[in-house]
């Protein structure tokens, strides 16, 4: 996943300052190189700690490292990677918009995949395989989507539980322990009820798995494996229509993973749509 990605993922939990340094860098990623720290502070008219410390909440130990990065990217893109430039700015030429609804779809869906290698998709994947129990928390809009997840995993038949009320999530979390799962959805990773679900789970022994926007965040904080959403696509007035896509996408890349790799579950999961299509022709 190339940095200007990842700058552009986790732009909208920044500072003010950092998003002054993420829209110039998004803006100008060709000429950053020829760029010192002192200059594009002066520029953005931020102070020269604050890039250091920019680049360090990127995962790079200081500028020099992030400047490498950028160059890297833009030559990369120079030699034909088109659909990261464009992931990475976020431009589009369509204009209607239903156009514009579906392209920003299709672009989170895209940096979605790109912000989850398979390795911590598989990590999720073996955790819930393993697991004695499995529990969802979620609030607000992401409750839809951690009861759509629980109901794929009821049909492949793993032991899991997806209440919609805080206070029952957090009873359920009281009785989790050591080989047990709790799988937290919440983009911004800040909600305190949730955080102190995943506090008490850890506490227990409980296997934690977050889904959360790519920033560093107390949920995060917390996870033994942490996968990401995105929703920033340049139009940052229609989150609420791009985080559940987001989401959702990963969702459905667990699902596959696990359809694959059990055999018992593909059964289960035509015995279901068998008495589903039963049902329908009752009606």
């Amino acid at each position: 996943m190339s940095c200007l990605l990842k700058m552009r993922a986790a732009r909208e939990q920044m500072s003010t300052s950092e998003k002054k340094l993420a829209d110039f860098i998004l803006a100008n990623s060709a000429l950053i190189r020829d760029y010192s720290s002192q200059q594009l502070a002066s520029s953005v008219g931020v102070s020269q700690s604050s890039v250091v410390k920019f680049s360090q909440k990127l995962g790079y130990k200081g500028f020099t490292d992030l400047k490498l990065a950028i160059h890297e990217t833009v030559v990369r893109q120079d030699s034909g990677g088109a659909e990261e430039h464009e992931l990475a700015h976020g431009s589009h030429p369509v204009q209607t918009i239903p156009q514009r609804v579906l392209h920003s779809k299709c672009e989170v869906l895209a940096s979605t995949g790109l912000l989850n290698d398979d390795e911590c998709l598989l990590a999720a994947v073996k955790a819930i395989e393993s697991g004695k129990r499995f529990q969802i928390a979620a609030v607000g809009a992401a409750t839809l989507v951690a009861k759509d997840f629980a109901s794929k995993l009821l049909v492949l038949g793993y032991p899991v539980s997806a209440e919609p009320e805080a206070y029952i999530q957090l009873s359920g979390v009281a009785t989790l322990g050591r080989g047990d799962v709790l799988f937290v959805i919440c983009a911004a990773g800040q909600t305190r009820s949730l955080i102190h679900m995943a506090q008490q789970a850890r506490k227990a022994g409980a296997l934690i798995v977050t889904l959360t926007a790519y920033n560093s965040n107390p949920l995060n904080a917390l996870a033994d494996i942490r996968l990401y959403s995105a929703s920033h696509n340049g139009q940052p007035n229609i989150p609420q229509i791009l985080e559940p896509v987001s989401q959702q996408h990963v969702i459905d890349l667990l699902f596959y993973h696990l359809v694959e790799r059990n055999a018992r579950g593909r059964e289960l999961l035509i015995r279901d749509q068998k008495a589903q299509a039963d049902l329908a022709k009752r009606d």
